[in-house]
């Protein structure tokens, strides 16, 4: 199970990190690496330090007060100079050096790659982590591979993230805590794609019910950051009892079709599943509010000189509607559903920014109206109009 973790970040804690690696390399569940990052060639001359390169991680030591790794670079040659290198005389003592079975002056006449660096060095002069764990350490495990289309939903989804592949996840903890490990795989097809790797993705994590899909990308439990690395990987413990989460994948720009593995780690039970689409029927129309008929919200007289739409929901029982409206960014949009044969009226709420999704349950038969408006009135511009249902219905412009 791949792991990277920034030492740039501030959201990473530099002691709890060594700790874990700690008290996982000497158990043997994990296989560590780390980088440095852009080094100028003086600096990397003077620190005997290789830029953007990855040096194995084959010992980790807490001893006599200091936190020492011993790496190794695997050209064979070309070792670290500064603290507790074997040029290091200094910080070197003969009680150290046995408690390490090191041989600093042997160690002086044979340049193997492999080199001892304290804590605080490495901390400063490389820049991530890659750590690759054990999946034995969890008892539950669930793989799921699919593809998301080039086509499916906005190129950003900033403001729209109703089209993403979406799933349920429900956690059973019981009287005890959980550990749940969330890993996210590209699929890499072609080498000059993992070469030049321009795909950048994430996982939310949203609290809830899990059933239904998430539309707006704010207020997340865990938020993801979009790498483009081909892993991305997200802990959560959740706490005792039954806790539902939306697993939502997300992409920076997405031009390209990808093909993707979800992988949930646990040490509890869990259930995985896709967040099904209640909607049979879909309808998108275009619509556009001119100088005649961008009447703005109801706090204002022209309000019903607003584009209108006819729905006809035909036969059948109550059913669940959803209505979508996109815009321009620039404006705050809202809907209003209305029908006088059954005195019924919903409106969407607070007005949003270039994106709406108004969801409805037990709508029944019959003809309704619908009005999307801008907030303020005089706000001319296109739209789109998409309105969808779990039961057959017309939809056009009134």
């Amino acid at each position: 199970m791949p792991e990277r973790a920034s030492l740039k970040s501030d959201e990473v804690n530099k002691d709890r990190l060594f700790d874990r690696m700690f008290e996982g390399l000497h158990r043997g569940d994990v296989l560590i690496t780390v980088a440095t990052g852009f080094i100028s060639d003086a600096e990397a001359e003077r620190a005997g330090l290789v830029q953007t390169h990855a040096y194995a991680v084959l010992d980790i030591r807490k001893i006599q007060g200091l936190r020492l790794l011993q790496l190794k670079n695997p050209w064979n040659h070309l070792r670290w100079k500064g603290k507790y290198s074997e040029t290091d005389s200094e910080s070197w003592t003969q009680d150290l050096l046995r408690a390490l079975n090191y041989d600093r002056l042997n160690a002086l006449q044979n340049d193997n790659g492999v080199f001892w660096i304290n804590w605080e060095s490495l901390c400063h002069f490389f820049d991530v982590f890659y750590m690759n764990w054990n999946p034995k350490l969890f008892k539950y495990k669930y793989t799921v591979h699919s593809k998301w289309m080039a086509g499916d939903g906005p190129v950003k989804d900033s403001y729209n993230i109703g089209d993403n592949p979406q799933y349920k996840l429900v956690v059973n903890c019981g009287n005890d805590e959980g550990i749940v490990w969330i890993l996210l795989t590209r699929h890499i097809m072609e080498r000059d794609d993992f070469a030049d790797n321009k795909e950048f993705i994430t996982v939310h994590v949203y609290k809830g019910e899990g059933s239904s899909r998430i539309y707006y990308p704010e207020n997340p439990y865990l938020e993801g950051t979009k790498i483009n690395s081909p892993h991305y990987l997200t802990k959560m413990r959740p706490s005792k009892g039954t806790s539902k989460y939306n697993l939502v994948i997300s992409q920076y720009e997405k031009h390209n079709t990808i093909y993707y593995t979800l992988k949930v780690f646990s040490t509890v039970e869990f259930k995985l599943g896709p967040v099904i689409d209640p909607y049979t029927s879909k309808k998108r129309l275009t619509g556009h509010w001119t100088k005649a008929t961008a009447g703005g919200c109801a706090n204002h007289a022209s309000y019903l000189s607003n584009p209108k739409f006819d729905l006809e929901i035909l036969a059948g029982g109550p059913c669940s509607l959803l209505i979508k409206v996109e815009a321009s960014k620039q404006y705050a949009t809202g809907v209003e559903i209305s029908s006088t044969e059954r005195n019924f009226k919903k409106t969407s709420g607070d007005y949003r920014w270039g994106f709406l999704a108004f969801e409805l349950e037990n709508i029944l038969p019959g003809k309704y109206k619908i009005i999307p408006s801008t907030f303020m009135p005089g706000q001319e511009g296109p739209f789109f109009l998409e309105v969808a249902a779990s039961a057959a219905f017309n939809l056009m412009k009134s």
